[in-house]
């Protein structure tokens, strides 16, 4: 699947963890494991790469249980945000959970991640609670926004 010159969308393999793994350590203050990601692939999940020039650059994970994806995680190379590729990437997941007639789609997105929250609105999420200190952070707890956007 393309959607920006030389941009391909492609399934995530047990092979690529380690490429996802850098960039996952670079993207996050507090990462995914090795053995996390390796722990969310099996028949409900569905995670995906997007290649820039055959480059791994960005990628994302998801579940599907009845009828509701859960986006689990999502990340672009700091290198590359501002780009377009979080987008791109997100429209993919949204024609792809609608393709396999799915209803929803929610996330859960810090609250101090303004830039990300704007991008979800675009896309068509709302927000429709707070989790108190669901995420940890450098000084404590942080809140999460969750979102959701109906198929």
């Amino acid at each position: 699947m393309s959607c920006i010159n030389k941009i391909d969308i492609v399934p995530m393999g047990f092979a690529d963890i380690q490429t996802v793994c850098h960039i996952e350590q670079q993207s996050h203050t507090h990462p995914w494991s090795e053995k996390l990601f390796l722990s969310n692939f099996g028949q409900r999940y569905f995670n995906y790469l997007l290649l820039k020039d055959g480059q791994v650059v960005g990628y994302f994970v998801a579940s599907s249980v009845a009828g509701e994806v859960t986006l689990m995680n999502i990340a672009i190379s700091p290198e590359k945000q501002g780009l377009g590729y979080g987008k791109c990437l997100l429209q993919f997941l949204l024609r792809y959970a609608r393709e396999k007639d799915q209803q929803e789609i929610w996330l859960e997105v810090r609250t101090s991640n303004k830039a990300a929250i704007h991008l979800y609105q675009k896309l068509g999420f709302v927000e429709v609670d707070i989790r108190k200190a669901y995420y940890p952070c450098g000084s404590g707890r942080e809140d999460a926004v969750v979102m959701c956007c109906y198929l």
